[in-house]
């Protein structure tokens, strides 16, 4: 339950009514990574909650299950936004100028199997997004009503998603022929120009810690996150709301 890489095998493991070999070999892998890391744990560290954001990173893979079905899943941070000289984070040296760095605690995580028939990438990245918004906001607005009474205004919710076509769909205003994503792209525009959803920002990929929640790949971010409380992610695309 503390260990948030294992989650991915265990959630294409519990889809298998037929096990194989294969199947076998890659749980037993995954059991056998648990028992040779038992003291490898969540880490929570003290966030300053008059400035604390929370962040939702979003992913969806498309048609990346035996059946052919989608793989979704998000993570969940409640931190401070930093400076990257301020982080305590292994520096990125690619050139890119814009990057923002996350210190705080992971608070939630998923990868589960996508129940919706997903005909397109797209379509996968927004029921991805739809998942994790769906229970960050819940985390938002009862951290809302714990601080309202601590006299403290209420964290930005942001959410980060490694996916172009969906970052165009929310903020830049783009479309799409799948009848079926239409309410769930519009119910999620109109979080967003309702402020539920203060900020969408569009992510480098290998930054993104809900990547480890769709793929079996090593992730660098969830594991810079789970060691040290902190990542360095850097920005492809984002607007300036005022």
């Amino acid at each position: 339950t503390c260990q948030p890489e294992a989650s991915f095998g265990y959630s294409v493991a519990a889809q298998v009514c037929d096990p194989g070999d294969d199947d076998i070999a890659n749980l037993n892998k995954c059991i056998q990574w648990q028992l040779d890391n038992k003291h490898r744990g969540l880490r929570y560290r003290e966030i300053d909650l008059p400035t604390a954001k929370l962040f939702v990173f979003v992913d969806g893979s498309f048609a990346n299950n035996k059946d052919l079905t989608s793989q979704i899943g998000y993570v969940i941070v409640l931190g401070n936004e930093e400076g990257r000289d301020q982080a305590d984070v292994d520096p990125i040296d690619d050139g890119s100028d814009h990057a923002f760095t996350v210190a705080g605690n992971l608070i939630h995580w998923s990868s589960t199997k996508c129940k919706r028939v997903t005909r397109s990438v797209l379509a996968s990245e927004v029921y991805g997004m739809v998942s994790g918004f769906d229970l960050g906001y819940v985390i938002w607005y009862t951290l809302c009503a714990i601080l309202q009474r601590l006299g403290i205004s209420r964290p930005p919710l942001t959410l980060c998603t490694d996916s172009y076509s969906l970052y165009q769909c929310l903020v830049q205003l783009g479309s799409t022929t799948e009848k079926r994503l239409m309410i769930d792209i519009m119910a999620l525009r109109q979080s967003y120009e309702k402020r539920e959803i203060h900020e969408i920002r569009w992510i480098k990929g290998d930054d993104n810690p809900a990547d480890a929640m769709t793929k079996g790949n090593p992730n660098k971010a969830l594991e810079g996150l789970v060691e040290k409380g902190s990542l360095s992610i850097r920005l492809e695309g984002w607007v300036q709301r005022k």
